[in-house]
């Protein structure tokens, strides 16, 4: 596990550390290479995040061209895509508001 993860962890409080196990068991799942989740927590972990499960598809369809292999197995993307698709629109707007 990488220093940044363990420094993130050793600042939780019981409540917060199984709340952050809770986020990272999905992403564990639909991942096909845990080293991205690594490297999309390097940067989310600088803030407040409610859902690891979207800060990976976000950063997944914002820079797709970043990564040779697909990084969401191919059955988790019609489940992401249900749960995750109007936020993320969203969130696009709002960034070509700001």
């Amino acid at each position: 596990m990488p220093n940044y993860v363990r420094r993130y962890c050793d600042n939780l409080d019981e409540f917060k550390w199984h709340w952050f196990y809770y986020q990272m068991k999905e992403p564990m799942e639909f991942l096909a290479d845990t080293e991205y989740l690594f490297y999309v927590l390097k940067w989310i972990l600088k803030y407040d995040f409610d859902d690891l499960g979207y800060a990976v598809y976000f950063q997944t369809i914002m820079d797709p061209e970043m990564w040779s292999e697909p990084l969401i197995k191919d059955e988790w993307w019609t489940i992401l895509d249900k749960r995750y698709q109007e936020r993320f629109h969203n969130d696009i707007s709002e960034m070509h508001h700001d």
